[in-house]
């Protein structure tokens, strides 16, 4: 144990200069002698530069190039009335140019990164100002300045990101030599950060929906796995109680799969629209039908929790696996028929089918236990009123659960 435990310690530089010291004690060859400087070289590890970085973090965002925006628009015309300036500018610096997410009193989208101001305000910690663009050695060769020569006062507040890399700037220009006060100078600070934090919230949502999407593709995927072992587990079914068991299983599972499809659809926070759910349900149980059964669906529109959604659609899978198996015996033919409508602060489920009835002991069965479940989890109310023709089931469930 003691010297296992030694051996543990013995580092990888140890390692690698007691291998060496033993190998050029031994004769010594000059392949030996080549081998190790290449291997002693430092590796060639790409370096990228601090613009390489910023330009990959600008183009992350997928800010260049697109239309114009009402938040970004309203930073840039309240910089001009704050600064007192008649030219305002969201500017963000490319690698040859600058372009304009917002403007105020300029024509143009972008211009050459030779004769942007931005490109300078970017590599300053602060506000980048100059009170006299004309005299300034920084500024005064700038090339915009003989297409513009009435401007002559810029200043700068960069945008810059939690990594500490700046995207553009948000920009004033003035016509007459001037500095801006310290009001302005803040005013201008803080806008710049609600730049930054709009393109990180506008960033975000897009990250949230390509997850979303990911998540969306995984779980079908699963449910389909799944809902087809049950299908191939049913048509190798020894029993017909089997077989009936695993196609209720499969329909369930399609039921949740519809589910999961109206809530991606809706986009909605914990609310699914009813109507199109439930008829998405119909189409997935009408495959489970016999050619001699037809089924039915007609929902009226009503927005409700997903728990009431989920009870709806146990309640409907229930309904027609229980005409399916009961209520057309030896090749009877009919329908099932099932219609949903608002009324009031209630959801009316209306379930009935014409086949020949429930036996005497109907309302016991595993099915219609399930519909009772099903109802009360959320507050529903089941009743069974008289049918001239076959079976009839009537379902109020609550609007909130």
């Amino acid at each position: 144990m003691g010297t296992r435990s030694r051996a543990r310690k013995f580092t990888l530089r140890q390692f690698s200069a007691g291998f060496w010291g033993a190998a050029l004690l031994s004769p010594v060859s000059t392949d030996k002698v080549a081998l190790y400087f290449l291997l002693s070289r430092p590796m060639n590890i790409p370096q990228f530069s601090h613009d390489d970085l910023r330009l990959a973090e600008l183009r992350s965002y997928g800010i260049l190039d697109t239309d114009p925006e009402r938040d970004f628009d309203e930073i840039a015309s309240l910089a001009a009335r704050i600064c007192d300036a008649p030219v305002a500018l969201v500017s963000f610096v490319d690698a040859d140019r600058q372009w304009f997410k917002a403007k105020v009193g300029l024509e143009d989208s972008e211009t050459g990164i030779e004769r942007s101001y931005c490109a300078l305000a970017i590599r300053q910690e602060g506000i980048f100002e100059v009170e006299n663009l004309h005299e300034d050695p920084r500024t005064k060769n700038n090339p915009l300045l003989k297409d513009r020569p009435e401007l002559h006062f810029y200043a700068g507040a960069p945008l810059r990101t939690e990594a500490g890399l700046a995207l553009g700037s948000l920009c004033v220009l003035d016509t007459r030599p001037r500095v801006l006060n310290e009001t302005q100078r803040e005013a201008l600070r803080v806008l710049a950060k609600q730049v930054i934090w709009q393109l990180d919230a506008r960033r975000n949502l897009t990250l949230a929906e390509i997850q979303r999407q990911e998540v969306d593709h995984r779980v079908k995927n699963s449910l389909q796995s799944v809902a087809s072992y049950a299908r191939l587990l049913a048509h190798s079914a020894g029993s017909e109680e089997t077989r009936a068991a695993l196609m209720t299983l499969q329909g369930r599972i399609d039921t949740v799969a519809a589910l999961h499809e109206a809530l991606y659809l809706t986009k909605a926070d914990a609310r699914v629209d009813l109507a199109r759910y439930l008829l998405r349900v119909g189409e997935l149980l009408k495959p489970h039908c016999p050619e001699n059964v037809g089924l039915s669906v007609a929902a009226g529109p009503a927005e409700v929790p997903t728990q009431v959604a989920t009870a709806c659609a146990s309640i409907v899978n229930e309904v027609v696996a229980n005409a399916i198996k009961h209520a057309f015996p030896d090749g009877r033919s009919g329908t099932i028929s099932l219609t949903g409508a608002q009324e009031g602060e209630w959801y009316i489920l209306d379930c009935s089918d014409d086949g020949v009835g429930l036996a005497e002991d109907g309302g016991s069965g595993l099915g219609l236990r399930i519909i009772d479940a099903a109802a009360q989890q959320i507050g529903g109310l089941v009743e069974r009123p008289e049918a001239e023709v076959g079976h009839r089931l009537r379902v109020s469930v609550p609007l909130e659960n």
